[in-house]
Order: structure tokens, then C-alpha cells, then sequence
């Protein structure tokens, strides 16, 4: 890498890091990182600055200026999650958004820096409107707070069919236990970070009882059966308290039971089939809180309908061992 572009490179990936800092500092003024002020603008003024710096050599091809602000964008990924300001799983989710905003950033600077080689009269005017693009995540963070924040609930659900009676299929389902680490199979949720399943337990198999799942790095879920009919459906109403999530386990911004994202109720049902086989469905209720419901909702089901498939995919697999 040239000299000229290791330093708009850095001066862009120092921008970022401090515009991430301010907002822990000033959060209760910029509300949420997850705002439309951070997560669009910051990466826009990101490459915005890239380009701006860059030789005008370097930014002659249309590849370049699309390009480029990726760098700074990868170098702040990976000094936030060293730093354990970030989580990996929320960076993996929006980095894509990120590096695309990114480069409208860039783009918008190469247009500018076109005007600037036309005009010359206009280059301190246009230098004074790149300066305020810069000052826009901050400046825009104080007008927006909490306020495009908007609850979105999901409802997804996956099935399988399993060649055994609604009887067995009802006996592994309600006798988890130990998860053993040959019984899991990778999957995305846990290429992603999120905790493997150890044991799931039941206290009482009553309306009333309470369900306990246990997942590794201290994540655990009380649930408590809300309907129950026996080898037919049991409803779990999931009760999520942020606070004993230890912080270790998943990004701040993205940990269950807090205000961006939740789990509610958990529902599994049981169909006989003509053939003798059954029909097992885990469906769940979640929501998300975000002001980009449109691109959170994306990733939310996909993952969320992988950890209902490796649920079911292990009563299916147990069954089969009968």
C-alpha cells in the first residue's frame, strides 16, 4: 500500500474509531449506537473522507472510489472486536451495510473533488460542505436520539418429519437433558457466535412449570409452559433478563431481553401422520426494535430459523436412535 493511501486509510479508520468512542461517551445524548446517525452516517463520512484525501491518481477508476473505503471500514471491525467494543456477531451482520454505505461516501467525495478541478472559486465552498458531511453522525445523533426506533414482531417457524410415533417423538422432546457436542452439527447462529446449547431441562411438565435451556459462555433461558397437551403442543412463554447475560456472551447492542431484540414464546406442536410418522413444528414469536427493521428483520429470521432447525433437527436425530 502506497504511503499516500496508508495515510487517508488511517486518518479515515482514526475518524471512525473516534466518532465510536464519542458515542459511548455522549450515549445519553446520541442515544443508541444502533441509530441511523451511526450506522448509515458514520460509514458514509468514513469513505466520504477516504476518497477526499486519497491522490487524485487513485481515485481516477469508478473501482477504486467503490472500493477503497473498505479498507478503513475492515480495519475498524477488526480493532473494535480486538478492543471487545464490538461483538463479532453484530459486526458480521452489519458490515455489508456498512462498507455499502461506505462507499456512496466515497462516491459523494469524488463528485465533489469534480467540482473542485472545474471551479476553482467553488473549492473553499465545497471544502467547507465536506467539512460539515463530517460533523453530520454527530450532529444528526443529537436530533435523532431513540426516536426512529420502531418494534417489529416476527413470527417463523420450521418442521420436520420424523419416522416415529407422536408418543416418542413427545418422550425426547420433553427429556433434553445433557446436549452432547457430537449431537450439534454446525450451523450459522454458532459460526456466528452465538453460545451452543448444553442441556435443556423441565422442572414440572405442568402448566406452570418451568423450562430451563443452558448454553455455554453463561447464557441461560427460564421459560414457563403456558399450554400444555400431552404428545400435542407445549407453549413456552420465554422470560429473558438482560442483566444476567454476562457480556461476554454477545454484543451489548444485540443482547436478548434488551430493547433492540427479544424472544418471547417458543411453541412446539406435534402431528401424527397416516403413515406413522410425525410431524414436529418449532414455531417463535420475537420482535426487534431498530430504525432499519427493513435489514435487522433479514438477518433476525435467518438466524433465528437456524436455531429452530438445530432444535428440532436434534429430537429428530434422537428419535432415530430408539
Amino acid at each position: 500500500m502506497e504511503k499516500s493511501t496508508t495515510l487517508a486509510v488511517t486518518a479515515a479508520t482514526v475518524y471512525g474509531l473516534l466518532l465510536r468512542i464519542l458515542h459511548d461517551l455522549l450515549d445519553q445524548f446520541l442515544g443508541s449506537i444502533i441509530s441511523i446517525s451511526f450506522v448509515m452516517l458514520a460509514p458514509l463520512t468514513i469513505g466520504f473522507l477516504t476518497i477526499y484525501l486519497l491522490p487524485k491518481d487513485q481515485t481516477k477508476s469508478m473501482v477504486s472510489i467503490i472500493f477503497k473505503p473498505f479498507l478503513p471500514c475492515a480495519i475498524l471491525m477488526c480493532i473494535t472486536i480486538a478492543l471487545n467494543i464490538e461483538g463479532t456477531i453484530c459486526w458480521l451482520m452489519i458490515f455489508p451495510l456498512f462498507a455499502f454505505t461506505a462507499s456512496l461516501g466515497g462516491i459523494i467525495a469524488s463528485q465533489i473533488r469534480k467540482k473542485n478541478d472545474r471551479d476553482s472559486n467553488q473549492k473553499n465552498r465545497n471544502t467547507l460542505y465536506g467539512s460539515f458531511i463530517l460533523c453530520l453522525p454527530l450532529v444528526l445523533g443529537f436530533i435523532e436520539g431513540d426516536t426512529t426506533s420502531s418494534r417489529k414482531d416476527f413470527y417463523i417457524s420450521r418442521s420436520v418429519i420424523i419416522k416415529a410415533s407422536s408418543k416418542q417423538v413427545w418422550k425426547e422432546l420433553t427429556n433434553i437433558n445433557e446436549i452432547k457436542p457430537e449431537e450439534q452439527k454446525n450451523s450459522l447462529s454458532t459460526f456466528l457466535g452465538f453460545p451452543r446449547h448444553i442441556s435443556t431441562t423441565i422442572e414440572k411438565l405442568e402448566i406452570g412449570g418451568r423450562r430451563i435451556a443452558i448454553y455455554d459462555k453463561g447464557l441461560f433461558f427460564n421459560e414457563t409452559i403456558a399450554k400444555l397437551e400431552n404428545e400435542q403442543l407445549l407453549v413456552l412463554n420465554i422470560n429473558i433478563n438482560p442483566n444476567t447475560i454476562p457480556v461476554k456472551v454477545m454484543d451489548e447492542h444485540i443482547v436478548l431481553g434488551g430493547k433492540h431484540v427479544d424472544i418471547l414464546q417458543d411453541v412446539y406442536r406435534l402431528q401424527s401422520l397416516s403413515d406413522g410418522t410425525c410431524k414436529l413444528t418449532l414455531s417463535s414469536h420475537f420482535y426487534i426494535n431498530t430504525p432499519f427493521n427493513w435489514y435487522a428483520g433479514l438477518w433476525s429470521e435467518y438466524l433465528m430459523g437456524d436455531i429452530l432447525k438445530s432444535q428440532i433437527n436434534l429430537i429428530q436425530s434422537r428419535t432415530y436412535k430408539i
